[in-house]
Order: C-alpha cells, then sequence, then structure tokens
C-alpha cells in the first residue's frame, strides 16, 4: 500500500498557496525526504560540474548518467521553482527516475532570481544546452539526440530556450511539465511565490521592464512556438496553471508542431514530484511512451 501524498504538500501543489506562517520554499523543504525519497539505480551521478562563471554565479549541472550502454539521448532538465526557488538537488529523485528511462539528465542550476532576473536563467539555459552539445559525450550523451525538457518555471524555461535563442535549432524533442507560457497570463496564479502580481512587487522581472517584456519570446513562449521539435505538454487536471499547458498546446497545434498533450485527471502542479500519487507513474510513462513515439529510446530488450 502506498503511502498517502503528504497532506500539507499536497494542498499547496493544488493551490500553489503556503500555509500563513511558513514560506513556499520552507514548506517544500520540509517534505525533501518524501519528494527525494531514493530512486532508482543509476550508473553515477556527477554532482556540480563546471559549465562557466557568469555575474558572480558558477553555472554547473548535476549529470545523472543511465544504467546500460552508451551513447545515451541526452536531456538538458531545468528545475522548477518558481525562478526562484529549487536547484537540482530538489528534483534529484525525478533526476534518476528520467535517467532509469534510458536518458543522460544534464540537470542545471541555472541563476535565480530576485538577485539575478529576468532574463538571467533563459541565458543559462542558452548556454547550458550549447554546453551539452558540445560536452556531454564525455558523459555518454548523444549530441545527435538532444531534449530540452523541464517542470513549471523550468517548462518555461525550455520552451523560452526553443522559442527566443538559437540554442534551440539542435533540439530533437521538448518535455514540457505543467509550466507557464505567458509568464503575465499566470502572475496572479504564482503571486504568493512571487511575492505579488504587479511589476514593483513579482520577484522574477526587473521592474522597469515589465510591460516592454510583455510577449518576449524570452519570458512567454506562447505565440512563438512555429518551428518548435515535436513536445510532449502534460499537465495535471486540478493544477491551477492548467490553462497555460492546454493554451500552449493550443498554439502549438495552431502553428503545425507535432505535440502530445496529456491531461492527467485529479492530478495536481508537480506530480512527478510526488511519488505516491498515481499520476507519478502515470506521468513518467507517458514521457516513456512520447520519447519511444518519436524514435528517441532504444527498443525495449536492446542492450
Amino acid at each position: 500500500m502506498r503511502t498517502p501524498v503528504p497532506a500539507p504538500l499536497l494542498e499547496f501543489q493544488l493551490t500553489l498557496r503556503a500555509p500563513a506562517g511558513i514560506s513556499p520554499a520552507a514548506l517544500l523543504g520540509s517534505y525533501d525526504g518524501y519528494v527525494n525519497a531514493p530512486g532508482p539505480p543509476v550508473a553515477a551521478v556527477h554532482r556540480a560540474v563546471p559549465m562557466r562563471e557568469v555575474a558572480g554565479w558558477r553555472l554547473g549541472a548535476d549529470i545523472t548518467v543511465p544504467l546500460g550502454e552508451p551513447p545515451f539521448p541526452l536531456l538538458v532538465y531545468l528545475h522548477g521553482g518558481g525562478w526562484v526557488m529549487g536547484a537540482p538537488h530538489t528534483h534529484r529523485r525525478l533526476a534518476t527516475e528520467l535517467a532509469a528511462l534510458g536518458l543522460l539528465v544534464v540537470s542545471v542550476d541555472y541563476r535565480r532570481a530576485p538577485k539575478h532576473r529576468f532574463p538571467a536563467a533563459v541565458e543559462d539555459a542558452e548556454f547550458a544546452v550549447d554546453w551539452a552539445a558540445g560536452q556531454a559525450a564525455e558523459f555518454g550523451g548523444d549530441p545527435s539526440r538532444i531534449l530540452v525538457g523541464g517542470d513549471s518555471a523550468g517548462a518555461n524555461l525550455a520552451a523560452c530556450v526553443l522559442t527566443g535563442t538559437t540554442a534551440g535549432r539542435s533540439v530533437s524533442a521538448a518535455l514540457l511539465l505543467y509550466g507557464v507560457y505567458d509568464y503575465h497570463r499566470a502572475l496572479p496564479v504564482l503571486a504568493p511565490s512571487l511575492a505579488g502580481h504587479e511589476a514593483h512587487t513579482q520577484l522574477y522581472l526587473p521592474a522597469g521592464d515589465f510591460e516592454a517584456v510583455r510577449g518576449d519570446p524570452r519570458l512567454s513562449p506562447e505565440g512563438h512556438g512555429a518551428g518548435m521539435p515535436p513536445t510532449l505538454v502534460a499537465v495535471g487536471g486540478r493544477d491551477p496553471l492548467r490553462e497555460e499547458s492546454t493554451a500552449f498546446a493550443a498554439h502549438l497545434a495552431e502553428v503545425g508542431v507535432s505535440h502530445e498533450l496529456v491531461v492527467l485527471d485529479g492530478a495536481p502542479h508537480a506530480f512527478l514530484q510526488l511519488p505516491t500519487h498515481p499520476a507519478h507513474d502515470e506521468g513518467l510513462a507517458a514521457i516513456e511512451g512520447f520519447l519511444r513515439r518519436h524514435g528517441l529510446l532504444r527498443p525495449t530488450g536492446d542492450s
């Protein structure tokens, strides 16, 4: 019998609002032992692999190597956390679960607001994709099979790399998990995690650029998806940000991008970090199916 999802954590992922007296970061951190319970076995995890130093930040990544024989398809993964929280460490179990599908996972420790505001995180994500294309073969990655993915704010960054930078040209597919695709539209839902929804209170954009960057593809990729690679858009049916994913999938349909929209009934936000929620396994199965349909994983039984 599965251990139930801790009630306060589930409530947060259904509302994106922490109880009075505790911050979202503190709430999520208090359940790290549940979220990051030991995952499946992998061949190796290389922590804090350096990429570059920029603006006083050591940009690096945790690289999770799957079992089996290389070369492996390569996933540049961008963690969630509202652009202000999270790190590869907060998503370490999920990295092993993605690696267990056969992916070499490069989980990027990008710059975070409010110290490093937009477009710092997008620039780091763009750099990481280019870095991975040139360097990940050292860890067993296949530079001809590069994917970009992320969850929540990380899905936003992944989509922004593909719509607002040149790095997306080398990408074979995208995994976008319960993301944000129009920042200003989503901001009222995100406000509790970003200290407000006004230009001077929200923490991601420089206040003076709040209106100037409205619709910028490095911030809000919806409307700029033409030319994206095959894309999986996954979201929970009870996610407060559900409409972000359904609207983005509709946009991809309009511009002729091959995509799959998966809406998991009854699932909250961040279901892939709720290991005992039914949607957790359903979500991983949806990712695996998408990858197989697009020829990005070896056929079952191959070594």
